[in-house]
């Protein structure tokens, strides 16, 4: 998987499961470190629960407290220390890993839709700060990445790999004017 679909697909489930977890209280600090607490402590199969009825929540909120939440969750995820964040990052992971390909696919599709929800600008901000952190990275920070995505795909069933193409050949974004063309010929 390119590194930017798949920061992209971590972003998302972040910013997924942040925003439903902000909906159902008012906005505050230690009201997202408490629910980030509670969250820790469910199962799964609740956490997911969770999210799917904050998120009903959250679609009932105007598009401005959307964008406040957001920015009070990018707020405290930025506090965090990069280890606390590397640990959050791997247990989204793990419950990745976890859902059964049904979950996976419905998880895909609405990832989608709200990057189709997204304006253009904010598309193609989205865009350029995930080619800035890739741009930061450390070269064996990069080559890590790398191994760990080519293992990931190794790993995967033909059919899983099939599917897995078939999903970024429709997701893949449109070539922007900042992007050198490729060409094939030789």
């Amino acid at each position: 998987m390119n590194i930017l679909s798949k920061m992209f697909i971590a972003a998302a489930i972040i910013a997924s499961t942040s925003m439903n977890t902000l909906a159902a209280e008012p906005i505050s600090a230690g009201n997202i470190q408490e629910r980030m607490a509670r969250m820790k402590t469910m199962t799964p199969e609740e956490r997911a629960l969770e999210r799917d009825a904050i998120y009903q929540e959250m679609q009932k909120l105007t598009p401005e407290q959307r964008t406040e939440a957001r920015s009070k969750m990018r707020e405290y995820m930025e506090q965090m220390s990069p280890e606390d964040r590397a640990k959050l990052h791997e247990k989204m992971r793990r419950e990745w890993d976890s859902m059964s390909p049904a979950q996976r696919a419905e998880r895909r599709r609405k990832m989608q839709e709200h990057w189709e929800k997204m304006s253009p600008e904010e598309r193609t901000d989205m865009r350029a700060k995930m080619r800035e952190q890739w741009k930061n990275m450390l070269p064996e920070e990069r080559a890590a990445r790398r191994r760990e995505m080519r293992e990931r795909f190794e790993k995967m069933s033909p059919d899983e790999r099939r599917q897995f193409k078939q999903d970024m050949e429709g997701n893949m974004p449109a070539a922007t004017t900042d992007q050198p063309a490729t060409s094939t010929a030789k």
